[in-house]
């Protein structure tokens, strides 16, 4: 029993100082590299390894180089089992202001083992609150909104281009 936990212990130990000395950084870089060919930039960011976390401070995103947003911390969790990605305190910028309300609070990204081909995302803002599922077997996802008052007053046009379900909230359905 003693060689069977031993045993447990050191794959346990093996594991997580695989995770702790493996180059985030690098890992980074090269999925920013990856995104490059379809038009996102990741600027001024600062890269902080935390050991089981990686962290990205006031970056800004450009879209086929026009900026889009400022966003103060994405902090990235990839366990295996269990992956995560949060993003706080994005503000969109000006020119998506007519279509979209300008700040979103926090933006939750999860991953796990349990069901690898399902992507699950929920998020806050001055819009109200998102829910995302994307299946990538399918390649299809849905996205669903319960809009805040300020989107059913300022951006009924977005809303529009929603669908609208009869518990009152909007979806949206993709193909990728």
């Amino acid at each position: 029993m003693k060689k069977i936990a031993l045993s447990l212990l050191y794959v346990i130990l093996f594991f997580a100082a695989l995770l702790f000395f493996t180059p985030k950084e690098n890992l980074y870089y090269f999925g920013e590299e990856q995104l490059k060919p379809l038009g996102v930039v990741i600027a001024d960011e600062e890269v902080i390894d935390h050991g089981f976390s990686l962290s990205l401070e006031h970056a800004t995103i450009y879209f086929k180089k026009i900026r889009s947003a400022e966003i103060a911390s994405i902090t990235t969790k990839v366990f295996g089992v269990y992956n995560n990605l949060y993003i706080e305190n994005i503000v969109l910028d000006p020119a998506i202001e007519q279509f979209f309300p300008p700040e979103i609070t926090h933006i939750n990204v999860t991953h796990s083992l349990l069901s690898p081909l399902q992507v699950t995302a929920d998020a806050e803002g001055d819009f109200g609150s998102a829910t995302a599922e994307v299946n990538l077997a399918d390649r299809n996802g849905t996205l669903r909104v319960v809009p805040s008052k300020i989107m059913t007053s300022r951006f009924r046009n977005t809303l529009r281009q929603l669908k609208k379900s009869k518990e009152g909230d909007y979806y949206y359905e993709f193909k990728f």
